[in-house]
């Protein structure tokens, strides 16, 4: 069996679940394809649901009344979840399944008996430039844990810590958040944000930004297609695709893609960067970087409190 690191198998993960997303996404409401089959086999078997019934197309009991564009796409960021959930550094079971799909879905031999899941598969996506995935973070130098996490964020759903943690420690590493008072700062806005890490999307419609010039929604359903999503909730057909061509993703094209764990991450600390928050977490200006992420103070206490629950978690 060829040798592997922790971050390299985390980066195929991410990496496998992208390429799922994205071809399942192109597929949209053509006919049913071989992995299709697949791709519900393994939903079930992450679920633990009974196989499907055998006069069931794939997806139809999973999602019922559910059009096959929509239900592809519930199914691949189902998967994507789940398989970012796994233990770190560790190879499980469900990493062959993923492997298996998308080798089915892009017409691949199957793998080989000495191979481990994804390498030889993900790196041939990779130069066909197929695969705008995570890169490679070195993410030595975050100590952040999950128990600290979570208890920065109390009231967050620790299942969805869990499968965001590691997308957090690589945002982490990759936009240089890599002190104890960046690290407060920036995980303070987010837990505000986000509603303590729970929410990837704005629960509103996105009605209220139809037709807002100041956010480039210049074509009808703009609103709705590109409200907030992201632990910093990105907005707007113009953020996305800035935030798209930054991160090398077609946020345009699939705005949803926004809303899944690493992107939801990594868009983050792209705003962060952008907007040189940083420079004022250094001097431990919580006003500044407020005005610069709400336009304003909404919600100023609530950073506050994030903001003491991190310092005191991280000993600053």
């Amino acid at each position: 069996m060829a040798t592997f690191t922790p971050d390299q198998l985390q980066t195929w993960r991410t990496e496998g679940g992208d390429r799922l997303m994205q071809l399942l996404s192109s597929w949209g409401d053509r006919s049913l394809e071989t992995a299709d089959y697949k791709a519900d086999e393994v939903v079930r078997k992450l679920n633990g649901k009974p196989a499907r019934p055998a006069d069931k197309a794939p997806y139809a009991s999973l999602y019922p009344d559910v059009p096959i564009a929509e239900a592809r796409k519930k199914a691949a960021r189902l998967i994507q979840q789940k398989i970012a959930a796994l233990p770190v550094g560790t190879l499980s079971p469900e990493d062959g399944w993923l492997d298996e799909v998308l080798r089915i879905g892009l017409g691949k031999s199957d793998r080989a008996i000495d191979a481990p899941p994804y390498a030889d598969l993900l790196t041939e996506a990779k130069s066909e430039g197929k695969s705008a995935a995570t890169p490679t973070i070195d993410t030595s130098n975050i100590h952040l844990t999950l128990d600290q996490l979570l208890e920065i964020a109390p009231s967050a759903d620790p299942d969805q810590v869990a499968r965001l943690y590691p997308h957090i420690i690589a945002t982490l590493a990759e936009f240089d958040l890599t002190t104890p008072l960046r690290q407060a700062h920036f995980l303070a806005q987010l837990c505000h944000e986000s509603g303590s890490f729970n929410y990837l999307e704005e629960l509103a419609s996105g009605e209220d930004y139809e037709w807002r010039d100041d956010l480039g929604n210049v074509e009808a359903g703009d609103g709705v297609r590109f409200k907030g999503r992201g632990l910093i909730q990105i907005t707007g057909r113009t953020n996305y695709g800035d935030c798209g061509e930054a991160l090398g993703v077609d946020l345009l094209a699939n705005p949803t893609r926004l809303a899944d764990d690493d992107l939801a991450c990594r868009s983050a600390g792209w705003f962060w960067g952008t907007r040189d928050l940083s420079s004022f977490a250094d001097r431990d200006d919580v006003d500044s970087i407020t005005y610069r992420i709400n336009g304003g103070y909404n919600g100023y206490d609530d950073r506050l409190y994030y903001l003491s629950s991190a310092k005191s978690v991280l000993g600053l």
